[in-house]
């Protein structure tokens, strides 16, 4: 589908001068690829050009500052697998850039039914110029790189937990019993070794066992160094402070309080506790029609690692904090308890936004 072009705006570069945009304010809409980008320019509503080109920052900047000399520019694109790299790159440029949660952006019937990588950065532009986008928060690259390394105990713990699984699943179907003592969600070192025991004598599995149990010792050795390292990270001058203040909070342990620093960052960039809960997702799906009034209970939008653990907390805080218990025993008598844990999760994060605002240790048995 051709787009609208203006000829009297369009940069000539065939044969006749180019012209001055100076004063001019240009949208780009950028469809980010691995090998190619599709790269739309808007002004005043009209489509100055849209073209594929190669995945390279530099060649993007050269482009838009030869063909649109004087030009003031402001792009956006999708979060996507490249992070914000290109974000970092234009805005050193001198370019206004923002990164949209692609979920965000609208797409009439029209562009879902005639979807193509030109329609996606024009669609872009035009609705970054028109103010219909809201970017996401971009961290700054220190705090980014030291993301990485929750994320990756994250993703230790689930390769471990499907290891162990893995182990459980070839005794199953070998016929071999787990003694009661060992049958448990910790694996002691009493049944790794029993474990080991059983693979130096058992001849139909041995093998295959021992290869098993050596994954399973490989990575809890890496979940304990990457502890070690989350543990050094916060003893640190950088979030030591930040890291305390959460964990006085009752049911808030080390991992939690790591994830919560690492995570949400500045606690101020949420200007009301509303903005910081819709982060999280701990509030409603709702659909609201004339008089209908639908729940669609807890919002599938959210910070999945986050509020996880936030509820597995408010397990924790009931059992040790009397204000919080007697509130979810009053809630208990109207729902259901995994409904009413959830309002204690958001209690117990009203509590920490207070004393991370606040700067002041959380006293006990306080309502919040």
């Amino acid at each position: 589908m051709k787009q609208q072009t203006s000829s009297a705006t369009e940069t000539q570069t065939k044969g006749s001068k180019i012209i001055d945009y100076s004063g001019k304010l240009i949208y780009v809409g950028i469809d980010v690829h691995k090998k190619d980008w599709q790269v739309a320019k808007v002004h005043e509503g009209i489509c100055l050009g849209n073209h594929r080109m190669g995945a390279s920052s530099v060649r993007l900047i050269e482009h838009l500052q030869t063909h649109y000399p004087g030009a003031t520019f402001k792009c956006v694109y999708e979060s996507c697998a490249w992070g914000f790299t290109l974000q970092r790159q234009l805005s050193a440029a001198g370019m206004e850039c923002i990164v949209v949660h692609a979920a965000d952006v609208s797409s009439s019937d029209k562009e879902k039914r005639r979807k193509t990588d030109k329609v996606d950065a024009l669609k872009l532009a035009r609705h970054y110029a028109s103010g219909d986008i809201k970017e996401i928060y971009v961290p700054a690259e220190d705090l980014q790189r030291d993301r990485n390394l929750v994320r990756f105990r994250k993703k230790l713990v689930g390769d471990l937990t499907r290891s162990r699984n893995r182990i459980k699943s070839l005794l199953k179907y070998q016929g071999v019993d787990i003694p009661a003592q060992f049958d448990k969600a910790h694996w002691s070192r009493n049944f790794m070794n029993w474990l080991e025991q059983l693979g130096r004598h058992d001849a139909e599995m041995g093998s295959t066992l021992l290869l098993m149990l050596e994954e399973v010792k490989l990575l809890r050795q890496l979940l304990l160094k990457a502890e070690k390292q989350l543990m050094a990270m916060m003893a640190t001058e950088k979030y030591r402070a930040r890291f305390n203040l959460l964990m006085s909070v009752p049911g808030i342990g080390r991992k939690i309080a790591t994830l919560c620093v690492l995570e949400i960052d500045n606690i101020k960039r949420f200007r009301s506790f509303d903005q910081l809960n819709d982060f999280i997702g701990l509030c409603p799906d709702t659909a609201d029609s004339g008089d209908t009034e639908r729940c669609r209970g807890i919002t599938s939008r959210r910070h999945k690692q986050l509020r996880a653990n936030l509820i597995e907390a408010a397990w924790q805080a009931i059992r040790i904090d009397p204000a919080l218990l007697e509130r979810y025993q009053q809630l208990t008598k109207t729902m259901k308890g995994n409904q009413a844990i959830v309002r204690i999760a958001r209690k117990l994060l009203r509590r920490m936004r207070a004393v991370l605002l606040s700067g002041i240790c959380y006293q006990k048995g306080v309502i919040a």
